[in-house]
């Protein structure tokens, strides 16, 4: 209050322009009140423009007018900050006497003590003192010092901008009159800087360093620089048992079966087809009793668009290996050209290769062995997720 009252001794004294009033005003507030100036490096500045209507004190038989304000406020902390504020109206005599309309400029110093709220909304209380000036048509002015006490509220928009209301009550202590003053504005912030956190103390006993002493610790060997709870583990924002900083997709619904790394659980499961055609002793025709095996390769291939295979041709050991060579070739090549012409399987998803006597199944010294060698393979696989 001391302060307060030093401010309003002070601006009692000063005359003139508006601008000497805000310049002089500034510097009393940066002499009489040190400690809010030495907080300033830490808090932002804030230019408030805005628009409002005066509600006049009967006294002064003027009708309620429309007011434009101009302020510059300094923010020093997460208390207190302080504005410079100008305020200019036209106001109509409520007589109709034009000769008795007044124009109305004023400008105050002002204490702002914040009152916190949620992370979008500042509300505040306002108290200060000030000088207002009001002409008459023949140019006359009259001066008187004005008290201002209220509240307003900010909504922030963003780093940047936030919608301001304000209301004040206005004390003449020279006529003790009673003004009312209702703004709303945008405010645009600027500047300002984050004081360090402090180090926190060391914790006796905490093996991990993550600042919970291993008494209380329920998940001792947390990695270091994890942020962790009161129990010592790391931090699960979705609840998903897969701490923060392993979880790589951190908004998962809650009750969702996730894997190890926080994301949908997804099972899988392989799913296989043989093709197995047996040929006639040197004979590269595909047997017409084999045209359901075929089918059913060909709508594997296509439900499943990503497998790819490898036809393979085989032959029994009757004749030279170089014939069978070649004979196994025409027999893969058969099977592959056929599920490329017949049903419409794309050619880059098909090889053959033939490997002639090679890689008998059976004993090629029976009829029934040489048979079964006589043969062309080809397994698919397919990955399915459920």
């Amino acid at each position: 209050m001391t302060c307060f009252h030093d401010m309003v001794k002070e601006v009692k004294k000063i005359r003139g322009s508006v601008m000497r009033k805000v310049l002089l005003g500034a510097a009393i507030a940066a002499a009489i009140c040190p400690t809010f100036a030495s907080a300033a490096d830490e808090g932002k500045w804030y230019l408030n423009p805005a628009i409002g209507f005066m509600s006049y004190d009967s006294d002064r038989n003027l009708d309620n007018a429309a007011v434009a304000l101009f302020g510059i406020e300094r923010q020093f902390n997460s208390n207190w900050g302080m504005e410079i504020r100008g305020l200019y109206s036209e106001a109509d005599d409520d007589q109709g006497n034009t000769s008795l309309d007044q124009k109305v400029m004023g400008t105050s110093l002002d204490v702002l003590r914040y009152l916190g709220g949620n992370s979008n909304v500042m509300p505040y209380l306002a108290g200060g003192v000030g000088v207002i000036d009001s002409d008459y048509e023949n140019g006359a002015y009259q001066t008187q010092t004005q008290l201002n006490a209220g509240a307003g509220l900010r909504y922030i928009l963003s780093e940047a901008l936030s919608i301001r209301t304000d209301a004040r009550y206005v004390y003449g202590t020279d006529h003790e009159t009673g003004d009312g003053v209702f703004s709303v504005g945008v405010s645009y912030a600027f500047g300002g800087t984050s004081a360090p956190m402090p180090a926190p103390a060391p914790v006796v006993g905490d093996s991990d360093g993550d600042g919970v002493e291993d008494g209380v610790d329920q998940c001792p060997g947390t990695p270091a620089g994890v942020a962790v709870d009161a129990k010592g583990c790391a931090l699960d924002k979705d609840g998903d048992g897969v701490p923060n900083y392993r979880d790589k997709c951190p908004n998962t619904p809650a009750g969702r079966q996730v894997d190890k790394f926080g994301c949908k659980f997804v099972l899988k499961h392989s799913e296989s087809i043989k093709l197995e055609i047996n040929f006639a002793n040197d004979s590269d025709a595909i047997p017409v009793a084999y045209a359901a095996e075929l089918q059913k390769v060909a709508e594997f291939m296509k439900k499943f668009g990503g497998v790819s295979t490898v036809v393979e041709g085989h032959a029994d050991s009757n004749g030279a290996a170089s014939y069978n060579k070649q004979l196994s070739q025409r027999r893969a090549d058969a099977v592959r050209n056929a599920l490329i012409r017949d049903y419409g399987i794309a050619a880059n998803r098909l090889s053959a290769v033939g490997y002639g006597e090679e890689r008998p199944i059976a004993d090629n010294r029976t009829a029934a062995g040489r048979s079964a060698n006589r043969r062309v393979i080809a397994v698919m696989q397919a990955e399915v997720v459920e």
